[in-house]
């Protein structure tokens, strides 16, 4: 029974690397690229060897031996032009070419002819095996240097699957020097542990190539992610600084409305650019892109001219409406802010006090040392000053004792938990609360339903925006706007 142990091992190397090697044209059929037809190849070749060398006493040592060996010698010269094939796109690689790999083939093949005719069978299999383990250290090496341009730990596996096959080898060579086996295929214990060694190695370097072949996809299809944003980047700022230009990102307004009585009484204006190839462009997509290439003071003196120009008509459909517009913490730096509302100064200072700049609360932190000093010269010109998106970071209370604000907006996913959370409930109340104490008007953003207006009064919170109401709109629709939206909500003063 041990005595066809080993033969049995051969058989189950030979039939799953034949399974497997098929199966692969399978698995890799929309990305069949050189290096997985030559490993693939190198697989049918390996699994081939093993099968004709069970059947030595069918046949001739000629095909036997020769053949079986040859084959299993072109299969690791296959492995390791697989994997030179690899660098392809990272460095060319050089010689050998695979007619040179045939040669080297051809080469051992006769080799293998001359010492079946020539030499004793002990020396024939000792040379088979020290040739073998040869093969798989080119083969290592072949991985390491794929591994160093590719940075990929597969390789780094793969490589010492292949060590350790080339140690298997030289064991065997060695133990068939001081040993002389009436039979190759004889179960002694370091044929045995040989022969398993070998199979699971066998089995693990076709895995692990693979996961190293789906590795390499995922990485080639997420680089390849990464070019075209980075091309649809460039191309957007092109667009952008054309749009620029033109004056065609213009401000859209969403109404701010008072939450008890459902009066408009005012707005956000909002950026909106509409290009002729792409369609609406949406500001979290291109405001980004604007402030990387340092043209963020351009399309804020764009927005904030035409904000001033159409205040006029604001207010003759809304009287006293306020218009809040969202600026970055960038223009603090060098006192931009400053600059720009002082040159408008003498002709625009009657509309500031109708103006509310917000600023997200997050990136206040990110702005210069003396931004204290300029909000509060911006604010005795007359503009209302607000910390956008309230409670989104990491709220401080020191910061509105020390910054002159006048206006509050509360972070829109504390408003969508209203009503469905008890804790964000507690937590809005006690901003609401504690603005109101500090004489700072508070807004609330992103307001969906009736219920969360609803809770918004009964907290004590009287202004809010969101769809629920309407959403954003070009200047030339506002007039169409009700002046009051919904019936009045009774709020707790009022019942009392």
């Amino acid at each position: 029974m041990t005595v066809s142990f080993v033969p049995i091992i051969f058989n189950f190397f030979a039939a799953f690397s034949i399974v497997l090697g098929l199966a692969m044209c399978w698995i890799f059929k929309e990305r069949l690229d050189t290096s997985v037809r030559y490993w693939i190849a190198g697989t049918l070749l390996t699994g081939f060897a093993a099968g004709i060398a069970v059947y030595r006493d069918a046949f001739s040592p000629l095909v036997t031996i020769v053949l079986a060996n040859a084959l299993n010698f072109g299969g690791y010269f296959l492995f390791a032009y697989s994997l030179r094939c690899l660098l392809r796109g990272v460095e060319k690689p050089p010689f050998p070419k695979p007619i040179l790999y045939t040669l080297f083939v051809v080469a051992y093949f006769c080799v293998l002819a001359v010492l079946v005719q020539q030499a004793s069978p002990v020396v024939q299999r000792i040379a088979v095996a020290l040739v073998a383990g040869t093969c798989c250290l080119w083969v290592a090496y072949q991985a390491r240097l794929a591994q160093r341009a590719l940075n990929n730990t597969y390789l780094t596996v793969l490589g010492y699957v292949f060590i350790l096959q080339a140690l298997c080898w030289f064991v065997r060579s060695a133990d068939l020097y001081f040993r002389d086996l009436p039979s190759p295929f004889e179960s002694n214990a370091t044929n045995i542990l040989v022969f398993m060694s070998l199979l699971v190695l066998g089995v693990l370097q076709i895995v692990v190539y693979i996961a190293l072949r789906f590795a390499l996809f995922a990485f080639e299809a997420n680089d390849l992610r990464k070019r075209n944003r980075l091309l649809e980047n460039i191309v957007l700022e092109n667009k952008l600084h054309a749009a620029l230009r033109a004056k065609t990102i213009v401000p859209h307004y969403q109404s701010i409305v008072d939450l008890v009585t459902g009066k408009v009484i005012g707005f956000e204006a909002l950026a909106r650019w509409h290009d002729e190839d792409l369609g609406p462009i949406a500001p979290d997509t291109f405001i980004p892109i604007i402030e990387d290439s340092g043209r963020i003071q351009e399309l804020t003196d764009l927005m904030i001219d035409q904000i001033l120009i159409d205040l006029t008509t604001i207010k003759k459909k809304f009287p006293g409406a306020l218009v809040a517009i969202n600026v970055s913490s960038l223009l603090f730096a060098d006192e931009y802010l400053l600059k720009l509302f002082g040159k408008r100064l003498v002709k625009f200072k009657s509309e500031y006090p109708s103006l509310i700049l917000e600023i997200v609360e997050g990136k206040i932190i990110e702005a210069n040392a003396q931004v204290g000093s300029q909000i509060t010269q911006l604010r005795e010109w007359g503009l209302g000053i607000s910390i956008d998106d309230f409670g989104k970071d990491y709220s401080s209370h020191s910061r509105l004792i020390a910054l002159p604000f006048n206006h509050l907006k509360i972070d829109r996913e504390f408003i969508h938990q209203l009503g469905k959370s008890k804790n964000a409930d507690i937590v809005v109340k006690n901003i609401i609360d504690l603005a109101q104490n500090l004489g700072i008007s508070v807004t609330a953003e992103g307001v969906e339903t009736q219920q969360q207006r609803n809770v918004l009064v009964q907290l004590g919170c009287h202004c809010g925006q969101g769809w629920y109401f309407e959403k954003d709109q070009p200047l030339e629709r506002l007039h169409g706007l009700p002046a009051t939206f919904g019936p009045p909500v009774a709020s707790p003063t009022a019942s009392a």
